[in-house]
């Protein structure tokens, strides 16, 4: 399990990383599925330094206040990855 940033994640995750309207969205929805490519798996595998994927299943995102575990990872036809990210609840809300 690791803990990342936004912007270490924008790093792994190729040329187009979740915007701004991404992380507001699923922040409001409390989910969300974040698509990567390909290439940014091969990236990934090639470099031999660190992990061999972006992200794995459990995995945490801090966006702002907030912070995201990867929930699952769903290999795409094409070599790409989908995973599907849940909010994780504020300590406080007990």
């Amino acid at each position: 399990m690791r803990r990342l940033t936004r912007s270490e994640l924008a790093s792994r995750v190729g040329p187009r990383p979740p915007s701004d309207a991404f992380w507001r969205r699923a922040i409001d929805r409390g989910e969300a599925a974040l698509g990567v490519g390909a290439d940014a798996v091969a990236d990934a595998n090639e470099t031999g330094e660190g992990p061999a994927e972006p992200l794995d299943t459990g995995d945490i995102v801090d966006v702002d206040d907030h912070a995201f575990v990867v929930a699952d990872v769903d290999r795409t036809d094409a070599g790409g990855r989908i995973y599907r990210i849940e909010l994780v609840a504020d300590r406080d809300e007990d």
